[in-house]
């Protein structure tokens, strides 16, 4: 069974904490954004940038679950 976004979003913020989480998630996001500007490719540029957006998704649901927090 996969995790939905909304799960693995909210066992970021009970394993890092709150700012941690978020940090976390945009950091690898923003890696694998930079990592598919230097891939060979193209199939290994779309999975990069697939997995920056999926990880640029949780950070948002993590921001918006711990707004204020």
């Amino acid at each position: 069974m996969t995790d939905t976004a909304e799960q693995i979003a909210a066992q970021a913020i009970a394993t890092h904490g709150p700012a941690n989480a978020a940090r976390l998630y945009r950091e690898t996001e923003a890696a694998y954004y930079s990592e598919a500007q230097w891939c060979d490719s193209a199939s290994d540029e779309r999975r990069k940038l697939q997995l920056a957006e999926s990880y640029g998704r949780i950070a948002d649901l993590i921001e918006q679950q711990t707004k204020g927090a």
